[in-house]
């Protein structure tokens, strides 16, 4: 969250501009599932003539992005040595760069870093602020009504908050997320450059808070943003602390360790997994439970399984890859793999998927696969990661083969189901919840397009 871009790459050599479909995007209050395969924008040589720069030809466009409900999208657009926004097909004001565009969750609002010269303000709504000193990433709040920042100026950090200003510290925060309902945040900061972090918990109008001192150098939330964990120090060695934002005054505490890293939580809070090192061991503890880690390295995070199934994670050590799962029993899968990754579960924890790399002696490309329930699938030159289906029998990911890019489905056992048609970019999937639908974004040559596939 920390992190400040100042370059923008355009570089892609194509032109959006509104097509007709977007009527759609502006006047729905129907923020669901897009169902119907849609046009949402169309590539043109130039903006039409009457527009905010005539008739001047655009030469980039990049940065395209949908939102996941395929109600919502954005890309950047180079026109006359300058860079402007288009957001559900309407153009916002050109300026010499804009970094970090952020999309609310209902894909109705954007905000955006930009740049006149050397002069930097925050763009939400395409509305800018007074000029700034420095910014940081914008965060929507879920149900999308609210938008926070940090801004420093006069040399303080500020949060700014739907337009209003409170002061901070001459620190920046470090790691920022929202509750359920919208109206706390939790972040973490430090009172001076030297002090050790705080975790804070506090209302939109920064009025109540709660703080919890030398915590938070690792912090996460829960998917359904009720419960926060947390590394906090005490006489120089690492505990995990669990608090929900309902009660942020309730802290558990875990056991003292020598470090803690891997920090996760379920995606409904009940569960907490991590990794720790006491006395020059290395250890996995779930929920309180310590096992031995296992020979080799971490490779991805940690994933908890839903219903307090325990953890899975892969391993990797001298060419050998490995599927671990030590809190519920089950087998142990090695293969000798070169690379593994993106491991996923089903909703139930009962099925899974994770990539496979395995490169064949003189030959170059199709070397990686997804490993379904240990059963591998067709070779491609590369895949992104797996999605499982809500109800846990298919999985779709994006693949690139010979310079084609397209969406797989796939069954549980790993055989391809479907072979959706190629697209010049192919956008994230996204699965209806009863998972008989599956949609994503592409952009195919002149349009870009919300695409549909009834399974």
């Amino acid at each position: 969250m920390n992190v400040r871009l100042r370059v923008m790459c355009l570089a892609a050599s194509v032109a959006l501009s509104l097509y007709g479909c977007n009527k759609e995007l502006e006047k729905t209050e129907n923020l669901s599932l897009l169902t119907t395969t849609t046009v949402v924008g169309e590539i043109a040589g130039q903006q039409a003539a009457g527009g905010a720069w005539g008739s001047q030809p655009v030469r980039n466009a990049s940065q395209i992005e949908f939102n996941a409900t395929g109600r919502g999208f954005f890309y950047a657009a180079e026109q006359a040595g300058k860079f402007h926004m288009v957001h559900n097909g309407k153009s916002g004001t050109p300026y010499t760069n804009i970094l970090t565009p952020s999309l609310s969750p209902d894909g109705q609002r954007l905000a955006y870093q930009a740049y006149v010269d050397d002069k930097l303000r925050m763009v939400v709504d395409g509305r800018a602020s007074e000029v700034v000193e420095e910014l940081e990433i914008p965060f929507f709040s879920p149900d999308s009504r609210h938008v926070v920042y940090q801004a420093k100026m006069g040399g303080r950090w500020h949060f700014v908050v739907d337009g209003r200003t409170f002061p901070a510290y001459k620190t920046q925060h470090n790691q920022f997320g929202f509750n359920a309902d919208s109206t706390k945040f939790a972040y973490v900061d430090s009172v001076n450059e030297h002090a050790k972090p705080r975790l804070v918990i506090s209302g939109l109008d920064f009025k109540k808070q709660t703080a919890r001192e030398a915590t938070g150098a690792i912090m996460v939330i829960s998917e359904d943003k009720t419960k926060i964990a947390a590394t906090s120090e005490a006489g120089g060695k690492q505990r995990v602390v669990e608090l929900s934002f309902a009660q942020p005054a309730s802290v558990k505490e875990g056991r003292l360790y020598d470090s803690i890293k891997e920090l996760a939580v379920s995606a409904d809070g009940s569960s907490v997994a991590y990794l720790a090192e006491k006395g020059g061991a290395r250890l996995v503890v779930y929920n309180g439970e310590e096992k031995p880690f296992p020979a080799g390295e971490l490779v991805g995070p940690l994933v908890i399984l839903p219903g307090k199934r325990g953890i899975g994670f892969l391993t990797s050590s001298k060419g050998t890859c490995t599927l671990h799962h030590p809190f519920s029993g089950g087998a142990v899968e090695q293969r000798q793999y070169d690379e593994v990754g993106e491991l996923a579960y089903s909703k139930d924890g009962s099925g899974y998927a994770y990539l496979g790399r395995k490169e064949t002696p003189g030959k170059r490309g199709r070397s990686i696969f997804l490993v379904v329930n240990g059963n591998e699938g067709p070779k491609f030159d590369k895949i992104l990661k797996p999605v499982i289906s809500p109800d846990g029998q298919r999985v779709a990911y994006r693949v690139r083969q010979d310079g084609k890019r397209f969406m797989v489905v796939s069954d549980l056992n790993g055989k391809v189901i479907r072979q959706c048609p190629d697209y010049e970019m192919v956008f994230p999937p996204v699965f209806s919840a009863d998972g008989k639908t599956l949609a994503y974004g592409a952009k195919d040559g002149t349009k870009l397009i919300w695409k549909v596939e009834k399974l």
